[in-house]
């Protein structure tokens, strides 16, 4: 039973930051390119199919191994509140990355905002992380919703 409840959450959090991070790599990259009026070539998709790595490792985020935290609070729900996965999962992505990575942002000092400059035009474009962050997580959820149906039921198996 404790193999079988590992191996979901491990499925799980591949998942999610396989997806989450592919979703916001494309949002970025692809506003990136926008704005720059270049041309989406092969580094294009390659840093939208690094992303991934990219995520885990907290490049996106601006701390290393951001990701952990969403797993540590995914843990400690699973272990004290006994409630199904799903909703462990969503507390805990929810929670860990809108209001705690706007903390971290907020403390540090850097803005919740990207900046786009080019060359070829004389603004720069400021857009919330929001716009990247919460199109990835409805997605990422979505796809950890359908894994859950497929595998088990969202209830769990005690």
């Amino acid at each position: 039973m404790k193999k079988n409840r590992f191996t979901l959450y491990l499925k799980i959090w591949i998942l999610h930051i396989t997806v989450y991070y592919l979703i916001f790599g494309c949002i970025l990259e692809s506003l990136e390119q926008w704005y720059r009026e270049w041309p989406v070539d092969w580094e294009f998709a390659a840093k939208i199919f690094l992303s991934p790595i990219s995520g885990f490792f907290g490049w996106f985020d601006g701390f290393p191994l951001y990701v952990i935290l969403s797993v540590a609070i995914f843990l400690v729900m699973e272990t004290f509140e006994k409630s199904n996965s799903f909703y462990s999962y969503i507390i805990a992505v929810f929670l860990s990355y809108i209001p705690v990575k706007y903390l971290i942002y907020f403390n540090r000092g850097f803005p919740f905002n990207i900046v786009l400059r080019s060359n070829q035009k004389e603004q720069s474009l400021e857009v919330n992380l929001l716009y990247a962050i919460v199109p990835a997580l409805l997605i990422s959820s979505i796809s950890v919703y359908l894994l859950l149906k497929k595998k088990w039921s969202i209830r769990k198996a005690y």
